[in-house]
């Protein structure tokens, strides 16, 4: 398709995107192999573009992928990260068994992953919504909680063989998928064991503002903070959706407390008034002390693995302005980040829509950015009204 290169609505940027990501995703009937996350982000932004531009192939082409996610779920409700080419019914147990050996089979990519599908089931027809609902039960069900610890944290299930149950930060993922289920079963324990997860995370925060990281790689570690703007997007994600799903409002309320710490202390000092989006700048990202820490946002990770996260923030940023608390100064920020990403030639600076320039990141960036610019369009669209559920 040809991409306009000129300032857009958010309408018109929506639809560019949608098109742009309906054009791409026919490879993925032919690819052997790939990382399901950076297909499911797409999917989102084409269940929203349904949505607000009334085009029900959209949702249709979403759909279609997420029939593809389900028969690869193994019997004890586990997903793997990435695309088999080969149903679960086709499998020997000895498959099966090598799977667990080898394999990666981890909650963050897959916790995502499940919050798509559930997003999917929201809107589908009743068969494919009750398909779709009970994939993901059993996921959360049966082996989202075999990785789940006593201090309401959760390991990363299994990457490469490895069975990695210390706590994690990523594995939030969980928590927007927990969230989701909760929204669509009326069942409450799935929000409870998010809003665990979300406590564990809130306790675990350095004085200077910012988040602790707990990685699991190469060994568990918790002398690291989120200084990347992936981490950074996945935590946001999974602390947001947990604020608006729970009904503690204990929870609710140190997750605010925390977030306005963490934007005040860091994430909007990244973006100064004068500037239209993030300092991308890796080596000036950290602008506060944080000791005999390390950051994450020094981790050796491309580029482009990081900016394409960066696009969906402002979606998340601005559910804090309608939910939390509304801010000017950080509005002001919010709408000119929704400009940026309405205009195709500064989004490509992201790897949005640049299959040309950044093959392996341009379709998992043009859904994070698609979701800011659908909430630009309504921002409303991205969480469904509770009272409707």
């Amino acid at each position: 398709m040809k991409i306009p290169y000129e300032q857009l609505s958010p309408k018109e940027a929506l639809e560019t995107y949608c098109e742009w990501i309906m054009e791409q995703l026919p490879q993925y009937d032919e690819l052997t192999i790939f990382s399901w996350y950076r297909v499911f982000y797409p999917l989102r932004v084409l269940l929203l573009g349904s949505k607000l531009l009334d085009k029900p192939h959209y949702a249709e082409a979403a759909w279609r992928q997420m029939d593809r996610y389900l028969p690869e779920q193994l019997p004890n409700g586990a997903f793997c990260a990435y695309f088999r080419n080969k149903p679960t019914a086709e499998m020997t147990q000895k498959e099966i068994e090598e799977l667990f050996r080898t394999g990666n089979l981890n909650l963050a990519d897959n916790g995502s992953n499940v919050h798509g599908l559930l997003l999917g089931a929201a809107v589908a027809d009743p068969e494919r919504r009750e398909r779709y609902i009970a994939a993901a039960r059993k996921f959360l069900d049966w082996y989202v909680p075999v990785w789940s610890l006593p201090d309401g944290s959760y390991g990363n299930g299994i990457w490469a063989g490895q069975k990695l149950n210390a706590p994690y930060t990523m594995a939030i993922n969980v928590c927007s998928a927990f969230a989701q289920c909760t929204l669509l079963t009326g069942d409450r324990h799935y929000i409870e064991n998010a809003e665990r997860f979300a406590m564990f995370q809130c306790d675990n925060w350095h004085p200077c503002g910012v988040p602790v990281r707990f990685n699991l790689y190469p060994v568990p570690d918790s002398h690291n903070l989120v200084g990347d703007y992936s981490r950074i997007f996945y935590l946001l994600e999974g602390l947001i959706w947990t604020h608006y799903v729970s009904r503690d409002q204990a929870v609710r309320s140190r997750i605010e407390e925390r977030l306005t710490e963490w934007l005040e202390k860091d994430l909007l000092k990244r973006w100064p008034e004068n500037r239209n989006w993030f300092d991308m700048n890796k080596a000036t990202l950290r602008h506060i002390p944080h000791g005999d820490y390390g950051d994450s946002g020094h981790d050796i990770v491309g580029f482009y693995w990081m900016a394409a996260k960066c696009g969906g923030i402002p979606h998340l940023l601005k559910y804090y302005l309608k939910h939390i608390e509304d801010r000017p100064e950080w509005r002001m920020r919010v709408e000119r980040g929704e400009k940026f990403l309405c205009n195709p030639l500064n989004a490509r600076t992201l790897a949005v829509m640049a299959e040309e320039v950044e093959p392996v990141f341009c379709f998992q960036a043009t859904g994070f950015a698609g979701l800011s610019v659908a909430a630009a369009m309504d921002p409303d669209c991205i969480f469904p009204d509770l009272e409707e559920m």
